[in-house]
């Protein structure tokens, strides 16, 4: 998304904010860098939702990835190029993005029944998160 970004991040015994601010003053110092920009870069503070249960996990990750696709910035999720969603859809060796917990909720075949799961929610248009 040109004006925010989703993330789903697991943490046990750490608040997001240390991560979140850490991410900000990075990304923040990058950018001023490279355009010749003085100042703040975001205008809020992140905003973060516990996720308390696996049927919210695998609500909020189809969201994450729809995302794009309901604001139409494309027409299928796999083709957005900030999306993770493509490698939910195939078995891959990125470090980046970890599909193991939200996958193994599938059972057999998780590939083509997450691509299921998500895409019988771009029909439906008052689900929440």
């Amino acid at each position: 998304m040109p004006n925010h970004i989703h993330l789903i991040i697991g943490t046990i015994d750490y608040s997001p904010s240390p991560i979140m601010h850490y991410l900000h003053s990075v990304y923040a110092r990058y950018f001023n860098k490279r355009y010749d920009y003085v100042g703040h870069l975001f205008q809020d503070r992140y905003y973060s939702k516990p996720i308390r249960n696996h049927k919210q996990l695998l609500n909020t990750s189809a969201y994450v990835h729809l995302n794009p696709v309901k604001a139409n910035y494309t027409k299928l999720a796999e083709e957005y190029p900030w999306s993770s969603y493509s490698v939910f859809l195939k078995e891959s060796t990125t470090s980046l993005v970890h599909t193991q917990l939200i996958l193994s909720l599938l059972g057999e075949d998780p590939y083509q029944k997450y691509k299921l799961y998500v895409e019988t929610r771009r029909s439906i248009n008052d689900w929440q998160v």
